[in-house]
């Protein structure tokens, strides 16, 4: 899932997917990719429009326009799709400490209960097992430094992806930042000839 808008600008976030992407290729030649431009699509948010057609499709199926049923069979297209995948790749920069408003509409999208996962007693349980899941952000400034853990607080984003990932039942989830660029200009090719390293040989394990 791409959620990156469309600019001329170099995207790091892009430019890390598309190293990881050959790689996992020539690794794994016989896999079907599927990928989603969710700034292009544009993808159905959970909105007003969203909620009317739900509440209709329940409880009185017979009202539903053209467009309701339009968009309740986008909502189950992206669903089925997910739930036949059996690896998933996240692509964002980071927004504001968070994804992009676009890869958070596909997640509500797809977190449908009873489908991906079910309430109990003790709290949600993830229904997809054995999946593997990535996420790939960029950031100007760094937020996973290792010598000064402390700033992981200032990324949102990153830690809300992990936990949906969780939720769901996915516990094989793989994260790659390519960040600090902008912080540290004098160092952006070495840090870019680092997280392409790390994009290759993901797409060789993934």
């Amino acid at each position: 899932m791409l959620a990156h808008p469309h600019t001329d600008d170099f995207s790091w976030s892009l430019a890390t997917f598309e190293v990881f992407l050959k790689s996992y290729k020539q690794a794994h030649p016989e896999d079907k990719i599927v990928i989603r431009d969710l700034f292009d699509e544009k993808v159905p948010a959970l909105d007003n429009e969203t909620f009317a057609a739900w509440k209709r499709n329940k409880y009185a199926p017979e009202t539903l326009s053209d467009a309701d049923k339009s968009l309740l069979a986008r909502h189950e297209s992206y669903l089925a799709e997910f739930l036949s995948a059996d690896k998933y790749v996240f692509v964002n920069p980071m927004y504001n400490g968070f994804t992009t408003a676009q890869l958070k509409e596909y997640i509500d999208v797809i977190a449908v209960p009873r489908k991906l996962f079910r309430y109990t007693e003790t709290g949600p349980v993830g229904l997809l097992k054995g999946k593997k899941s990535l996420h790939i952000q960029s950031a100007g400034g760094f937020y996973h430094n290792e010598e000064d853990p402390g700033h992981m607080a200032n990324d949102l984003g990153a830690p809300y992806v992990a936990q949906t990932m969780a939720m769901i039942g996915i516990d094989a989830h793989s994260q790659l930042f390519a960040e600090g660029y902008a912080h540290y200009p004098e160092r952006a090719e070495a840090i870019k000839e680092e997280v392409f390293k790390k994009a290759q040989e993901l797409g060789v394990e993934f």
